[in-house]
């Protein structure tokens, strides 16, 4: 499994587990997901994000910001 950064419908960075073709804890939209936002705890729809497009600083705290119990 890979933990990828994602950013929610309403911007919350988190990171979260990402299979391809599988999910656990959400709902798979073609290339997003419906799950719960770990910073609002509202389900709303998250997709993946790049480094270079939140930036360097944003990304390590989005990292940190887990939506489970992960290492």
């Amino acid at each position: 499994m890979a933990r990828v950064v994602v950013q929610c419908a309403v911007g919350h960075l988190f990171s979260t587990e990402w299979v391809s073709f599988v999910s656990f804890k959400a709902v798979r939209l073609g290339r997003k997901r419906y799950q719960k936002c770990p910073e609002c705890g509202r389900f709303r729809m998250v997709q993946k994000v790049s480094r270079q497009s939140v930036g360097d600083a944003r990304y390590r705290e989005a990292m940190h910001r887990f939506d489970g119990k992960g290492v």
